[in-house]
């Protein structure tokens, strides 16, 4: 942290970004290799599963502290960008979530509701939502 402490807030954030994009990209491999090695590298051995899914967790909280890192490193309006999104996100998902649930639970959808939907539908809320969020409060039109 004292490596911070003499940085310009967009030094700063340039840093904490690439940390951020570090390490959910490790997450997103790691999570790969938790779905696919079981399969294609070590043929269901339960013991090399377990494994993967516990470094794919420890990678995961390695990404949520990047995270937290990142935001604590935004201005007040950026965080209150955030804040607003993740909100909006959060309420979203789990309404959308527990319909699309039910919809499934009811058969009145014609596939079933899988995981990776409602992560698309999470994704592309927290994306436009912040897009029109930042287009709302006018962040960086001043040249940042």
């Amino acid at each position: 942290m004292s490596k911070q402490t003499h940085l310009t807030l967009n030094q700063r954030n340039k840093m904490n970004t690439a940390s951020l994009a570090k390490w959910t990209l490790f997450w997103m491999l790691s999570l790969a290799f938790v779905s696919f090695g079981p399969n294609l590298l070590w043929e269901g051995n339960i013991i090399l599963s377990v494994i993967a899914v516990v470094i794919n967790l420890a990678v995961g909280l390695m990404m949520i502290l990047a995270n937290k890192r990142h935001l604590q490193g935004l201005d007040e309006m950026q965080q209150r960008l955030q804040l607003n999104a993740m909100a909006i996100t959060l309420g979203a998902t789990l309404i959308v979530g527990l319909a699309y649930s039910s919809l499934d639970n009811s058969a009145l959808i014609p596939f079933t509701a899988d995981i990776s939907h409602l992560v698309i539908f999470m994704g592309l809320t927290y994306f436009f939502t912040t897009l029109f969020m930042h287009k709302q409060l006018g962040c960086g039109e001043e040249g940042e």
